[in-house]
């Protein structure tokens, strides 16, 4: 991958263009295409993400914020690609395609598979007892160690966050590790 310089509007104008510049950027397709697995998306379909993605990075990307264009459009890429994840993963389109019948279950387990339910019963019950020991400890945190801390939870990259808002890489780990430090503290104090 390289650096290049170029306008973005006469990319954008010129479709032509527009395919030999993502002909070049296409491994980072590659690279993405190889670390996530999306359901029923075939080649096709991630080449077009791709192109969307390429697209609206040409449109967004600003050279002046010190990031060069190739990991600004690795990093939108990545982020269309999680967002896809979650659509799939989503718990109302979960439950459609992963519903089945009682007698399916039975047969397929045995009659105790409630008891192995009833374990994820108390297992949910201490996911909602540390998400909300999780939402206390924001309090503690610092704006900006929230905002780095919520955008990490959410998939977002640090390099990418760094750039959305203007602050070096640096900073912006730093906010991150105080503020996982402090949720640390807070958890075995609680815990």
């Amino acid at each position: 991958m390289r650096c290049t310089s170029f306008n973005p509007q006469v990319v954008l104008n010129q479709m032509e263009v527009f395919e030999k510049l993502f002909f070049d950027y296409r491994p980072v397709v590659y690279k993405v295409m190889g670390q996530y697995y999306l359901r029923d998306f075939d080649y096709d379909d991630w080449l077009q993400e791709g192109r969307i993605s390429f697209f609206h990075s040409l449109s967004c990307y600003e050279e002046s914020r010190g990031v060069s264009f190739g990991t600004f459009f690795r990093n939108n890429f990545e982020n269309k690609i999680k967002s896809e994840l979650r659509k799939q993963g989503a718990y109302k389109r979960k439950a459609m395609v992963e519903a089945i019948s009682l007698e399916e279950k039975i047969a397929k387990e045995g009659p105790d598979f409630l008891v192995a339910h009833n374990q994820n019963v108390l297992l949910a019950e201490e996911q909602l007892l540390l998400e909300e020991e999780l939402l206390s400890a924001f309090c503690l945190l610092s704006r900006l160690e929230a905002d780095v801390l919520q955008a990490y939870l959410k998939g977002e990259q640090v390099e990418y966050y760094a750039y959305q808002h203007a602050m070096s890489q640096q900073k912006i780990y730093c906010a991150l590790e105080r503020a996982r430090r402090k949720i640390r503290k807070r958890m075995k104090m609680n815990w």
